[in-house]
């Protein structure tokens, strides 16, 4: 029985709860709330999965393990047999967190544990929004007449435009955990991976990325081969893999990029050995398909070209050609009308 298409298609977070603590650490103000947040709100529903989704995509986000006696994945194993609700679990979740605000730096965030699905999977999400200030004009009577000031305040929590810097994600199945530790701690504490989570970290996504093209190139050099063409074709076949929304697997990559290079192909496979780069990782299709759609070269000469990375598995719109003397001509073909940019 063929699945339908629309079951096919991955359907997003859906929200199943969440709640809401308020650690003000400046203020040493510490409110566990315990009921959850009305989801038949739609404005709060929209914020919550608002933030969800941010995190879901975030290229910052890296993987992780967590250590053995972790509390973290105690609460979290203890949350999804339902030997706790989330409004206890979640707050025991905290205390770490309001330890740190209180003894080491003076904080203050909205932590928000949100419940939800993806494809069927439950996943945990506490995420770490930061108070930000607020800047509003107050109409009052003054000594003459009314006037119009400035009023400087905090609100416990940030706008919906503001990014979030400090996550955390576990699948409830599994245990696998992702986070972001992205906030600026006093003197570069890990206060997400050591003090919240008690677990080890792996590769962020970004660091990913970044990871497979610097190999790209340093055994492009190692070959005598052209980075620019080589980093192109891997830059290619990352962004249409996404495109298509299939995980980055390294072994495929290496097999769709290298295969007719088999020396190539070994120095990446040891290179990434080395690097511990994961095996296979989920990409967000908007983040990766805006760094990866372009190429931008520059040449020793000083000309800068920039163009879809795509372009390199078509000679008919772009060719390198390598001559005896190590220099390179780039040909540019097909072109209808130039249009100058200023």
């Amino acid at each position: 029985m063929m699945m339908d298409e629309e079951e096919a298609v991955s359907r997003g977070a859906e929200l199943q709860c969440a709640i809401l603590h308020v650690l003000d650490g400046k203020r040493h103000n510490i409110v566990y709330s315990e009921e959850l947040l009305d989801l038949e709100d739609a404005s709060i529903e929209a914020y919550v999965k608002r933030y969800v989704n941010r995190c879901r995509k975030d290229m910052k986000m890296c993987s992780g393990t967590f250590r053995e006696g972790s509390a973290f994945a105690e609460l979290a194993r203890d949350y999804f047999q339902r030997k706790r609700t989330l409004a206890d679990a979640s707050a025991r979740m905290c205390e770490p967190l309001v330890r740190y605000f209180e003894n080491e730096e003076a904080r203050s965030f909205g932590v928000l544990a949100a419940d939800y699905r993806e494809d069927d999977v439950p996943y945990l999400a506490v995420i770490l929004l930061e108070e930000a200030e607020t800047i509003t004009a107050v109409t009052d009577a003054g000594t003459s007449g009314m006037r119009n000031t400035i009023r400087f305040g905090n609100s416990s929590l940030p706008a919906l435009s503001r990014p979030v810097s400090s996550f955390v994600i576990v699948n409830l199945l599994n245990l696998d955990l992702r986070f972001a530790d992205g906030g600026k701690w006093k003197e570069d504490a890990a206060l997400i991976r050591e003090t919240l989570l008690d677990a080890d970290a792996g590769l962020s996504k970004k660091e990913v990325v970044r990871t497979v093209s610097e190999i790209t190139c340093d055994i492009a050099e190692e070959f005598q081969e052209n980075p620019t063409v080589l980093l192109g074709k891997v830059k290619s076949y990352i962004s249409d893999t996404v495109k298509e929304g299939m995980p980055l697997n390294t072994e495929v990559l290496v097999k769709e990029v290298f295969d007719a290079k088999p020396e190539i192909a070994k120095a990446f496979r040891a290179r990434a050995e080395e690097t511990s780069l994961p095996k296979e990782v989920e990409l967000p299709k908007a983040a990766v398909s805006a760094s990866m759609r372009r190429q931008k070269i520059k040449t020793d000469t000083g000309i800068e070209i920039s163009f879809p990375a795509e372009y390199f598995n078509n000679r008919d719109y772009i060719e390198f050609v390598t001559h005896t003397d190590g220099t390179t001509t780039i040909e540019i073909k097909q072109i209808g009308k130039i249009t100058n940019k200023l």
